[in-house]
């Protein structure tokens, strides 16, 4: 297993990993995204701000298939204490904008949250997820987890397998 596997390892957390997210708005589920961060030791409070501050000039929203996703992340790493990623899959599903277009919405079905300070070992993660989530199949995969353990296994083997 490469560096790159191990680096997404190390920031996968079944305790920052959630199910049935009752969240009812976007800034909504990015606040309690982050309170998972803050309570966890990897981020202090002002995060959640951070977060929506970048999404409202940034949109985050990718139209992919099985899954919709959106990975919202800090501008400034201000607030970053130590690298993780907080995974929520919604009870229903949360409107982001379009990555890019910043006007189109997209029902995000899955969001990963991105705990870190951009450096490169870090994009290099953001890059192999991105990878993973361009494939049908592996969303699949992923849609059909049910337990936190199961998805950081999934996507732990999933990106493993990708070609970047």
């Amino acid at each position: 297993m490469s560096d790159k596997h191990v680096l997404l390892e190390s920031l996968l957390h079944e305790d920052l990993v959630f199910f049935d997210m009752p969240a009812d708005s976007r800034d909504g589920l990015i606040r309690m995204m982050s309170g998972a961060a803050i309570e966890g030791g990897y981020a202090t409070e002002g995060y959640a701000e951070d977060v929506i501050e970048r999404e409202n000039l940034y949109p985050t929203g990718l139209p992919t298939d099985v899954l919709k996703v959106a990975m919202p992340h800090a501008m400034v790493q201000d607030h970053v204490k130590n690298a993780a990623i907080v995974i929520a899959r919604p009870a229903a599903p949360i409107i982001f904008k379009e990555m890019g277009d910043g006007v189109s919405d997209i029902p995000a079905d899955i969001v990963f949250m991105l705990v870190a300070k951009g450096d490169k070992e870090h994009l290099a993660v953001l890059q192999r997820l991105v990878c993973v989530f361009a494939e049908p199949a592996c969303m699949g995969h992923l849609a059909s987890t049910r337990t936190p353990g199961e998805l950081i296994d999934v996507l732990v083997r999933l990106a493993s397998e990708v070609e970047v």
